[in-house]
């Protein structure tokens, strides 16, 4: 391979799997040349036109959903560009849009060499970089071209952007409506950036680049949400997401395939993973940086882990080769936990700890469901004998009211169960999510009173109120426990664990991202596919609050049914 035919360096090369821009670049050099030669394809690349399993056609609609949903994000901000001069404004908001192709960077230079304030779709490319971005936004104030003319990278984001900084300190951004980009100087905020890989790299390379031509402004910057539903342009210095990329270029390309997150979605899965089955490499359960450890050892399969003698890691490493999803560790280590009981001192026999639960419990399983952009619409519960769903199904959205609703149905439950002289415990699997958004709308609305559809008056609560609530010993994480009892050998998701615990979920195939688009169905125009979409959603919510209750059951059996480490 001639050095000639490097293709340069791209975000997508430097985020995730390192190994995929191997196999992409080979990929496309054998395609390129099976087009001008006869020669017999590449030995560890699928070749074109190769055998489409039923997953390959998921991932390719997962990837096509995800070019669509972004487009849609850039038809939103572009169209929402400053189109002419406000009142005091000393300069106008030139634009020029940029057509993807082989010309696009030439393009882009032209429509900076012309001084243009907003360049949309710009492409950048120098030395053995090069990065397509969804905006260059100048940020100097000068007339024509001089030599102060600077521009800031922009990533129009499908993620929160930023999040409220602890401190004034902790605070790093500035920040510009959209429509005041190029005519307004970004002003400080109490936000700080949070940035996820593809958006850093992408911001990352394309600031090189600019600096490489000389017309760097020192920033970078994100339009997304943040806090609340309004998209806005985030600035912060650059600095912040140079090392990043010096440590991802720094990183060497291994030849080999090695188990990461993002295989799930890669074009090549299946062609990486029938080779990580033919030698078991430890990978296969130890994704990513896990394996580490292991690999410094010299174990680099899963056989050679299990019968190194390395403890439980080595027992796990035999349960995945028997086909095992988990194992159980040593009773004493999680079963007398109090979380487990509900806060209750474990004691034996277990038959009675099991009657105090009965008598001295009152228990409810929450589940909730939300949309990236939209914030939460489903928030589930479930008594023990009836699941009551509260939700938003709005095309509009009702600016906080199921959450209230939510809210105040389970504080009469607390406040019932505490009057007969029981503890209340609500429970969650994994509650990073109910947290985040319990506390985004008591931080957007907390106060505010909302009049239900039924005439009844509910109140959403206030910051302080929900981080009470969620430190309480009443909120309970049935994940934690999870973690302290069972050695995984992949997974310790509810649909991974839930079947250990004899649950069987009623709607196949639906998880997050299929629940997100179910909902974009739910409040679209056709009424069928709406209710049926609808429907669909209540009894995965349903079936994920049901399922935290038998996996807590199950634990408090002592976890039968699984082996032990």
């Amino acid at each position: 391979m001639n050095a000639d035919r490097l293709a340069p360096v791209t975000p997508a090369d430097v985020v995730g799997c390192r190994h995929r821009s191997l196999l992409r670049h080979a990929s496309s050099i054998a395609t390129t040349a099976s087009t001008t030669t006869a020669t017999t394809p590449h030995p560890t690349i699928p070749p074109a036109g190769a055998m489409r399993t039923p997953f390959d056609l998921q991932q390719d609609l997962e990837r096509a959903s995800h070019r669509a949903a972004a487009e849609a994000r850039r038809r939103v901000v572009f169209q929402s560009l400053p189109t002419g001069p406000r009142i005091g404004d000393k300069v106008h908001p030139t634009r020029t849009d940029i057509t993807p192709g082989p010309t696009a960077v030439e393009d882009t230079l032209e429509a900076m060499a012309n001084g243009t304030r907003l360049i949309t779709r710009p492409a950048l490319a120098a030395g053995a970089l090069a990065a397509e971005v969804d905006l260059l936004v100048r940020t100097d104030f000068g007339f024509g071209v001089d030599e102060f003319m600077t521009y800031t990278p922009v990533a129009i984001s499908g993620h929160a952007v930023a999040r409220r900084a602890r401190s004034k300190a902790a605070a790093d951004c500035e920040l510009v409506d959209i429509p005041a980009l190029s005519l307004a100087r970004p002003a400080p905020t109490q936000w700080r950036h949070r940035t996820t890989a593809g958006d850093a790299q992408k911001v990352a390379i394309a600031h090189t680049i600019l600096a490489t031509w000389g017309f760097a402004s020192g920033k970078v910057a994100l339009i997304g949400r943040a806090g609340d539903a309004r998209l806005r342009c985030f600035f912060f210095d650059a600095t912040t997401v140079l090392p990043g990329l010096t440590k991802a270029l720094e990183e060497p390309v291994p030849a080999t395939p090695h188990r990461v997150k993002e295989c799930k979605t890669c074009e090549f899965h299946n062609h990486c993973r029938a080779q990580l089955l033919d030698t078991l490499d430890v990978s296969l359960m130890l994704p990513g940086d896990k394996a580490r450890p292991v690999l410094e050892r010299g174990i680099a399969t899963l056989p050679e882990l299990a019968a190194a003698n390395l403890g439980e890691v080595s027992a796990r490493a035999g349960a995945w080769i028997r086909g095992e999803s988990a194992l159980r560790r040593p009773f004493h280590r999680w079963v007398t936990t109090p979380l487990l009981w509900g806060g209750m001192e474990f004691s034996m026999p277990v038959e009675a700890m099991w009657k105090s639960v009965e008598e001295d419990l009152v228990e409810v399983d929450v589940d909730m469901e939300a949309h990236p952009n939209r914030g939460t619409f489903l928030w589930g519960t479930f008594d023990g004998s009836r699941y009551i769903g509260f939700g938003d199904f709005s095309a509009e959205g009702d600016d906080g009211l199921h959450v209230a609703e939510f809210w105040a149905w389970l504080q009469a439950r607390r406040s019932q169960a505490e009057a007969a002289g029981k503890r209340f415990r609500v429970w969650v699997y994994s509650a990073q999510g109910e947290n985040y958004w319990l506390r985004h709308y008591a931080h957007a609305h907390g106060g505010q009173a909302y009049t239900t559809a039924d005439g009844r008056a509910v109140t959403m609560p206030t910051t302080e109120e929900v981080n009470a609530f969620i430190n309480s010993p009443v909120w309970c994480d049935c994940f934690e426990v999870v973690k302290q009892a069972l050695a995984p050998t992949d997974s310790l998701g509810l649909k991974t664990i839930a079947p250990l615990a004899g649950f069987t979920f009623s709607q196949e195939g639906v998880d997050g991202k299929a629940a997100v688009t179910l909902f974009e169905q739910a409040i679209g125009d056709s009424r069928t596919t709406a209710q049926a979409a609808r429907r669909t959603l209540e009894r995965y919510n349903a079936d994920d609050c049901v399922a935290t209750l038998a996996v807590r059951q199950w634990l408090r059996r002592g976890a039968p049914s699984v082996g032990q480490v």
